[in-house]
């Protein structure tokens, strides 16, 4: 497999810089790292610093478009964008997610697929509500940089209580402000995971979109619904949310509902959020070939193998990724 790959031995040192708890037996090979910690952190501010959303994680302010491209080590380039709620019912998540979670899952991705993952990350509040930073984007990388981009995300915290997050906006991003090879050259379409434990706003009116994305030319003057950012990601990506047990989770009844309703077996209830990098690569594992089921088996601990499985239960058995049209091997970033 060509392209960049992140080592055991990148990990620990990365953790040993910043005397993180708890990363020492989270790698793929299933191996224990002896790492000591010189301090316990249990506040995600002891790892997310920033207390502000910073200018080039905002799309009013960033260059656009993000661009996931091949070069000479990363010849089949293909975008993954993990989107994560940094509201305030995931707290938790959210240092269990740097701490853990993306490290073994971006190590998990590279040993699971024989192409070149380009990964962002980016992260979701509440537009509706009036949180300052609504959503915030790295840029697509290839190597441990993205942990470091990672951890100057804004985790602003709030939220409006009303049931639902802007995963909405990450959609509407991907769509608009992505450019990718794989799609581009290749007609490919590349991967989008959003993770949380609230429903998707149901909207988004121009005035929100002016709000997160300034006065960007192109921008939807018409008010768009939850299908409509579905759609037009879709176009690109293959998309899926990952609903979380967070305390979002059992406050709004019908929440799972709304979800299954808009995507059907793309939204995958995940029970266990230790187990969010399998389930993640057991998809990936069906777009490269294996059917659902040889996919799941190919997980060896039964506890894991048990939760991916309720994840995946209104998934389709098999899925047939089929390549979108190009011109001349070159396709123009949409305008909606």
């Amino acid at each position: 497999m060509g392209g960049p790959q992140v080592r055991s031995s990148d990990m620990e040192r990365h953790y040993r810089s910043r005397d993180y708890y708890g990363a020492s037996s989270y790698y793929s090979s299933g191996k224990s790292i002896d790492v000591t910690p010189k301090k316990r952190i249990t506040d995600a501010s002891e790892v997310f610093k920033s207390t502000k959303m910073i200018d080039e994680f905002n799309p009013a302010k960033m260059k656009l478009p993000r661009e996931a491209c091949d070069s000479a080590q990363s010849p089949h380039s293909k975008g993954i964008i993990l989107q994560n709620d940094g509201t305030g019912s995931m707290g938790r998540y959210s240092l269990s997610l740097i701490q853990k979670q993306f490290p073994k899952l971006i190590e998990s991705i590279y040993a699971t697929v024989p192409w070149n993952p380009h990964i962002m990350c980016a992260c979701v509040g509440d537009v509706a509500a009036g949180d300052e930073a609504p959503f915030q984007a790295t840029q697509f990388e290839t190597d441990l940089r993205i942990l470091e981009q990672l951890e100057k995300i804004w985790l602003e915290g709030y939220g409006g209580g009303n049931g639902s997050e802007s995963y909405i906006l990450g959609w509407y991003f991907a769509a608009k402000y992505c450019k990718m090879d794989c799609f581009n050259k290749r007609g490919e379409k590349g991967f989008m995971f959003s993770f949380g434990d609230e429903g998707p706003t149901p909207k988004l009116t121009p005035y929100e979109l002016r709000t997160v994305f300034g006065d960007r030319e192109g921008l939807s003057q018409r008010t768009l619904s939850a299908t409509d950012c579905l759609e037009m990601a879709s176009e690109k990506f293959n998309c899926y949310h990952i609903i979380l047990h967070g305390s979002g989770y059992n406050r709004y009844y019908g929440m799972v509902d709304d979800w299954k309703n808009l995507m059907g077996g793309h939204a995958c209830d995940l029970s266990d959020y230790d187990c969010l990098p399998e389930l993640v690569c057991t998809i990936l594992k069906m777009y490269e070939g294996s059917s659902k089921t040889e996919a799941i088996q190919s997980i060896e601990d039964y506890h894991t193998r048990r939760v991916v499985t309720e994840a995946l239960c209104d998934h389709e058995k098999n899925v047939v990724d089929e390549k979108v049209k190009v011109n001349d091997g070159e396709s123009e970033l949409e305008v909606f």
